[in-house]
């Protein structure tokens, strides 16, 4: 079930993403062609792509996370065995939870929170004649915090479950 779930997020992940950077590539050649074919700079698309390009930057790197494509402790995991490396994998992933918790989650909460609470708007973007508040775009911060949990708490319940099953076969191998 964990696993269907996990699947689920990935693809809405990935196809978030995918619709970002279309949508940021299709500002940013609207433009180039305003501001030099019609000499009218377009005033929007530079804070979208902007923004996009940061929930791109943040988002990717939980989507990164989630598909084990980041940083990883190789030359370290190396040099232990099978048990070992569920240990560290174990470690690492509770610090993880505390970094990611305490950064991106309540670090987010706070700058969303101060930010919706002071108004500051975003000048160039405007939606049905009403300026985009600038806390809804940092929601990315503890949103990408909360994924970045997730996965984490996901490798450590495989790591449990499979350092588990390791103990009981090396127990029933024995008797």
């Amino acid at each position: 079930m964990l696993e269907q779930i996990n699947t689920y997020i990935d693809r809405g992940l990935r196809l978030l993403l995918t619709l970002f950077m279309a949508v940021m590539i299709i500002a940013v050649v609207w433009q180039v062609f305003t501001r030099f074919v019609l000499n009218d700079p377009a005033n929007f698309t530079d804070e979208l792509s902007r923004y996009l390009l940061m929930w791109i930057g943040i988002l990717g790197g939980a989507y990164t996370f989630s598909i084990k494509r980041h940083l990883a402790l190789e030359l370290l995991l190396s040099r232990y065995e099978e048990q070992g490396k569920l240990v560290l994998t174990i470690v690492t992933n509770l610090f993880v939870i505390f970094l990611s918790s305490v950064a991106f989650i309540y670090g987010g909460y706070l700058l969303v929170s101060s930010t919706l609470s002071n108004g500051q708007i975003s000048p160039g973007i405007a939606i049905a004649g009403k300026h985009l508040l600038v806390g809804y775009i940092y929601l990315v911060v503890p949103i990408s915090g909360a994924l970045i949990t997730y996965f984490s708490l996901l490798d450590i319940l495989k790591a449990v479950y499979l350092l588990a099953g390791s103990r009981t076969h090396k127990v029933s191998h024995l008797s």
